[in-house]
């Protein structure tokens, strides 16, 4: 994409900048204000048409920081953006350790990409003024896909019902049965309630908007068959079938993996990456070899999920502890509970399911996880201890419960989250009543105006595991006389971050990750006396294992974090020297000497 000419002129005052030093480009940062950055808004789910103009005038704001571009376009023509987020004035991103984010792999599920926008949105307006986010930008990088399906988000918001991931049908001849729509043309895919003497329904006495099972022995009384809103394919007049989903792909399952023991069904795709969206965005993650991290957000459950997802799955011990303790601070952070998806499943846990983890974990040794973001349970003041099928209402509540849900609505919500039942002449059915909760409104995301407190917290998080990462830095570089024009040159590195420079010890043991290289570079005056330029130095420790000093096992001894490289060289002395010290995924670092004697 093209640049405007005041961004151009930045990015060239920066890379001046850059060559000058990074104490140059924070004196030039405290010197000259920022350009003002558009708000990121929170009173609705953008458009495609209105992304692409934020995240445009976020680059034009911001030119040192965030390079925007488009991973290909949708079958529909929308281009999927992704955005590299650091200071170009302190190195490439290619050449920082980096965190990858993304959002909206479901379509329906908004909170979770106005999730991974508001992370960008606070890195952007506050480097150079927050020591930890300049830290992190000038350090670090960050990738950011907000939106994976861009196609099925823009569907979701014009047509108001729930689409899993894209609006693809997997085949043009659905079967008899019942599908979703917004038949009464309010903007909303809620429920239809009709009466029927055989119905499983019936209101409750004082709360005639909630609907409770009929007793196992109730006759004669006034009940209710429900149906999701919507048209029915095929109908014969009397029956009504409950046909799988027509639009069943899910893109979070279409990633590539281990899945020799499962099937992969219509949820899955035909094959690993056939949709476009994931091919492009597992290629962009392929041309990328320092992610250490990924965060994909979604909704809905209050929670943070890591691997493993089936019982197949081999989570290192090492790996466990790391898992515990950055999940942990996300739980501390957001409130919402870590745990494994493993965990999750419960009782639904004995056979491998595909998904993303398969190929970003298991595979790449990459540390994932899984935002669930936003609870209305939680937020109604409803418990949602002892079983994790609590946290979406499978049965384990009391009727109480159901009522302050709707209470919480009447109060919090002022109403919207519930649709009042309204008779609707149904085309098929007859007379109906259209209402009952907001499943993409009030369930599956935040309400607006809850919006921005719900996912500000998980950006904290995000921040602070991007600080996490390996940091591979030069700790010295000396030389010393060992005859006439011989040198000794000896280099020290360090990894400075608390994860160690592989990342995982998955990323280890599937063979996903390089070593530490260090490497000199010789100007013609001078040449290597014995050896090659490169040393490999193996892996360095983070702090992640120094745990505790009350025992004897709980922290590692020695400085497992640094590494020695030597060289002789033969050389005149004034020679200048450069070393170049790199690791996929802990960034590179260097260094320049000049050969002087002591005097």
């Amino acid at each position: 994409m093209t640049r405007s000419r005041l961004a151009t002129a930045a990015l060239a005052v920066l890379s001046v900048l850059a060559a000058c030093g990074p104490l140059a480009a924070t004196e030039a940062r405290a010197a000259r204000p920022p350009a003002p950055l558009p708000p990121l808004p929170f009173d609705r789910i953008l458009r495609h048409a209105e992304l692409s103009a934020l995240l445009r005038g976020w680059a034009a704001a911001r030119p040192g920081l965030l390079e925007l571009e488009s991973l290909g376009a949708t079958p529909q023509g929308r281009e999927m953006w992704f955005l590299t987020i650091t200071s170009r004035a302190t190195g490439p991103a290619s050449e920082k350790p980096a965190l990858l984010v993304d959002g909206s792999t479901h379509a329906a599920e908004g909170t979770g990409g106005v999730a991974a926008l508001h992370f960008a949105w606070r890195l952007l307006r506050d480097y150079g003024s927050d020591e930890r986010v300049t830290r992190l930008l000038d350090t670090r990088a960050v990738y950011v896909l907000p939106r994976l399906s861009p196609d099925g988000v823009e569907q979701v918001l014009t047509e108001g019902r729930f689409i899993r991931s894209v609006g693809r049908p997997y085949t043009d001849r659905p079967e008899a049965g019942l599908y979703t729509r917004d038949v009464d043309g309010d903007g909303k895919t809620v429920f239809m309630r009709l009466r029927d003497p055989n119905g499983p329904w019936k209101e409750h006495p004082q709360e005639p908007r909630l609907l409770v099972a009929r007793e196992p022995d109730e006759t004669g009384g006034d009940f209710w068959r429900v149906l999701p809103e919507g048209t029915i394919e095929g109908y014969d007049g009397a029956t009504i079938a409950d046909p799988p989903a027509l639009e069943a792909l899910d893109l979070g399952a279409n990633f590539p993996g281990d899945r020799e023991a499962g099937a992969r069904g219509r949820q899955a795709g035909p094959f690993p990456a056939s949709e476009p969206e994931v091919a492009a965005y597992v290629a962009a993650i392929q041309r990328r070899p320092n992610i250490v991290a990924h965060v994909t957000c979604h909704t809905f459950g209050g929670l943070v999920l890591t691997p493993p997802v089936n019982r197949s799955e081999r989570l290192p011990p090492a790996d466990r502890r790391t898992y515990a303790e950055l999940s942990g601070r996300a739980a501390k952070l957001t409130g919402y509970d870590a745990m494994s998806y493993l965990a999750l499943r419960g009782d639904n846990a004995d056979d491998d399911i595909p998904s993303a983890f398969g190929w970003l974990w298991v595979q790449k040794g990459i540390y994932s996880y899984i935002t669930e973001f936003w609870n209305p349970l939680r937020a109604a003041g409803i418990s949602l201890a002892g079983t994790t099928a609590s946290t979406w209402l499978w049965g384990f509540h009391p009727v109480e419960d159901e009522l302050k849900l709707l209470r919480w609505n009447d109060t919090a919500l002022g109403g919207r989250g519930f649709v009042p039942w309204h008779a609707f002449d149904h085309p098929q059915l007859g007379t109906v009543e259209i209402g009952g909760w907001d499943k993409i409104g009030a369930y599956y995301n935040a309400p607006f105006g809850l919006l921005e407190k719900e996912v500000a917290p998980h950006s904290e998080w995000l921040l602070f595991h991007g600080l996490s990462l390996p940091r591979l830095e030069v700790r010295s570089i000396s030389a010393q006389p060992a005859g006439k024009d011989l040198w000794k040159v000896r280099l020290v590195v360090e990894n400075t971050g608390w994860l160690p420079t592989n990342g995982s010890q998955q990323a280890l043991d599937r063979g996903a990750v390089g070593e530490v290289v260090a490497e000199l570079s010789l100007p013609p005056a001078a040449r290597l006396a014995a050896g090659g330029a490169s040393r490999a130095l193996g892996q360095l420790a983070g702090r992640n294992e120094q745990r505790s000093t009350a025992t004897w096992w709980s922290y590692r001894p020695g400085t497992p974090d640094r590494a020695l490289a030597e060289w002789i060289v033969t050389a005149p002395e004034g020679t200048k020297l450069s070393v170049t010290a790199r690791h996929d995924r802990a960034g590179t670092a260097r260094a320049d000497l000049v050969l002087r004697r002591p005097r």
